[in-house]
């Protein structure tokens, strides 16, 4: 079923107004026409049946949904090529990540030139993605943020992956609580960037004795963690 989020509270009964956008995605890609049903996620995270009618959606059902992981988890995804990191957003958001902070790394080779305008892009991705993968959260973007910002980003367990600590795996099973981790750029993080990572308080961890592409380490972790949630 197709779905997609509103700014604004949902009830029965309802009679809703549609953005420009999802009447477009209705009408011309779907080619639907009225008495379509369809799924609406409210600003409270609450799920509604939806009925297409008249260029508005009218909510005829409250619906019991349980998509979400027990944990919140925020990456930290150090800037890597365009179309990766465009992968991984989609990707990170289909596995229940909650918050996704772009990090300029020393050794990251995109140059971010309109921050807004990228910003703006990478919420359309993990906005789509939440919508194809049925989840009632949108993950949050936050501002590119460098080494030194990345404090105020940390949860109740905070780690760094490093390629240099391959023995130094964590068991996911014991993850309950918030969850941080960091994924470097193409060619891992300088030695000073670990080092301040380490004074903030996140520890390092390995993915194992294989040296992983940035996507593919930080798409790892996630679906670890996702995989040990019921």
């Amino acid at each position: 079923m197709q779905q997609y989020f509103l700014n604004q509270k949902l009830h029965l009964n309802l009679e809703v107004e549609l953005t420009n956008e999802i009447l477009h995605h209705l009408k011309t890609v779907l080619r639907s026409n009225d008495g379509y049903e369809f799924c609406l996620v409210d600003v409270s995270h609450q799920a509604f049946l939806a009925e297409l009618f008249n260029g508005h959606a009218k909510i005829i059902k409250k619906l019991a949904v349980d998509c979400e992981l027990d944990i919140d988890v925020t990456v930290i995804l150090s800037l890597i090529k365009n179309e990766r990191f465009d992968f991984c957003l989609q990707k990170l958001t289909e596995l229940g990540v909650k918050r996704i902070v772009p990090l300029m790394a020393h050794r990251s080779i995109i140059k971010v030139k309109d921050e807004e305008k990228k910003l703006s892009r990478y919420q359309k991705i993990v906005t789509e993605a939440a919508e194809q993968s049925r989840r009632l959260y949108v993950p949050k973007i936050e501002a590119f943020a460098k080494i030194d910002d990345l404090e105020k980003y940390k949860s109740d367990y905070n780690y760094v992956a490093y390629e240099k600590n391959f023995d130094k795996q964590i068991d996911y099973r014991l993850i309950d609580r918030a969850f941080t981790y960091v994924i470097g750029p193409e060619g891992g993080f300088e030695e000073y960037e670990i080092a301040k990572l380490l004074a903030m308080g996140f520890k390092t961890m390995s993915l194992g004795k294989r040296i992983l592409r940035a996507e593919t380490a930080a798409i790892y972790v996630m679906a670890n963690l996702g995989g040990n949630q019921r």
